[in-house]
């Protein structure tokens, strides 16, 4: 939910939206993803899966971001991990993944034993990605950081501790 507020009113309705129809599959369990979800239905997709590894419980969005794809009857299918997207004549038709399971030491791991296949028209990837690389994070500095290893960012422009760098995306929180 962190947008710039100085961004330009209006901006994203003047691109042209996809054309979706049958299945699609979406990836991620965070803002992003039930966004997708959700525009999805609108452009045109009958049923849409909302695909994650974890439980409902590591869900990383904002209760109303959820809610709004239950009430628009997305299909939530936790604990599963892709592991192919399988093609017929050139075309997304099966996604195939792995059931996950919580370790006891807190990781999460693939049973290989347990595969789901879902049919799917489309395929929309929204899962996050973290800052782990340390030569990256060292090539950052001077940038500012905080405790979760994100960058400190200013809420009107998101501008970073360094005058001219500035930061978008799930980098953003």
């Amino acid at each position: 939910p962190k947008v710039s507020k100085g961004s330009k009113p209006g901006l994203c309705c003047q691109a042209n939206l996809p054309k979706l129809y049958g299945n699609t599959v979406v990836l991620g369990a965070g803002d992003t993803a039930f966004d997708c979800a959700t525009s999805a239905l609108r452009c045109g997709a009958k049923k849409v899966f909302i695909v994650f590894r974890r439980g409902f419980t590591n869900i990383r969005a904002v209760p109303e971001e959820m809610q709004l794809a239950w009430e628009e009857k997305c299909e939530f299918m936790p604990f599963l991990s892709p592991k192919q997207v399988i093609l017929k004549d050139g075309k997304i038709s099966v996604i195939e993944f792995y059931r996950t399971e919580a370790q006891e030491d807190g990781t999460w791991v693939e049973d290989k034993d347990q595969i789901l296949k879902l049919k799917a028209d489309f395929l929309i990837s929204a899962f996050g990605s973290s800052l782990t690389d340390k030569s990256v994070i060292e090539a950052l500095q001077p940038l500012k950081l905080t405790e979760q290893g994100l960058p400190v960012l200013d809420p009107i422009n998101l501008s970073t501790s360094v005058p001219g760098v500035f930061c978008g995306g799930d980098i953003t929180g």
